[in-house]
């Protein structure tokens, strides 16, 4: 039973070997234990007060959210990364409102992207890619498609998704006819007199824009502090 398992992961692993790829590539490629991250907050040097333990753990949790956002991207769980880009906003929102102004409150992330544009942490053009990472998170955490846009997830129309056409199905489906690649969808179309293929990936494009507008959001708080630390990494190597 082991054997068979291996082999089956085996034979997915090889399927989307190429794909997998290419997604790493797209967020920034392969880093020190996984992804890298551009813009991240180097602040804190040591944790003895409470206060500066409180700041290690949130500024901790914005790289360890983004790899594990990220990686969710790469194995194709577009669901679970847009859920984490949302964790990943809204970590770093409550770092910042923390460091400059001692805030603690816990809220919805709407409340946080809300305090933080009062408190001009986040400008006018990063505050729409935060709203917009939210009403993604929202979409899937709270079922808003299936009751607002059923024919999204069953049509398969959403702008959420990503559609490839096929032109051969060999490598999709196997000679005791089962599908060789697990977490997508085969869409089959009639049209002209012949059958017309596509893979279906649900939730890929939706998954793709919010890491990138948390990125984005990112680079806007720390890009001139990441710049610096890694100005002083040089120096010191």
């Amino acid at each position: 039973m082991r054997a068979a398992i291996e082999e089956r992961l085996r034979r997915i692993a090889d399927y989307h070997l190429s794909e997998r790829a290419q997604r790493l590539e797209e967020i920034g490629g392969s880093g020190v234990g996984g992804t890298e991250l551009a813009y991240a907050p180097h602040f804190v040097k040591s944790a003895e007060a409470k206060g500066q333990l409180i700041a290690m753990a949130l500024e901790g949790s914005i790289t360890a959210t983004w790899e594990e956002a990220a990686w969710c991207y790469v194995y194709g769980n577009y669901r679970a990364a847009i859920v984490l880009a949302a964790a990943l906003l809204e970590i770093a929102l409550k770092y910042e409102l923390y460091r400059k102004t001692g805030y603690q409150k816990s809220g919805t992330l709407g409340s946080i992207i809300q305090e933080c544009r009062k408190q001009g942490i986040i400008t006018e053009m990063t505050c729409p890619l935060a709203e917009s990472i939210k009403q993604r998170r929202n979409d899937v955490m709270h079922a808003n498609i299936q009751i607002d846009r059923p024919e999204s997830l069953l049509c398969h129309t959403g702008k959420e998704h990503d559609t490839e056409p096929l032109t051969d199905l060999s490598r999709n489906i196997t000679g005791d006819g089962s599908i060789t690649g697990d977490g997508e969808t085969i869409e089959i179309s009639l049209g002209k007199g012949e059958s017309q293929y596509s893979r279906v990936h649900l939730f890929r494009r939706a998954a793709r824009a919010s890491l990138f507008e948390a990125r984005e959001v990112l680079k806007s708080l720390y890009a001139s502090i990441s710049n610096q630390a890694a100005q002083e990494s040089k120096d010191e190597s």
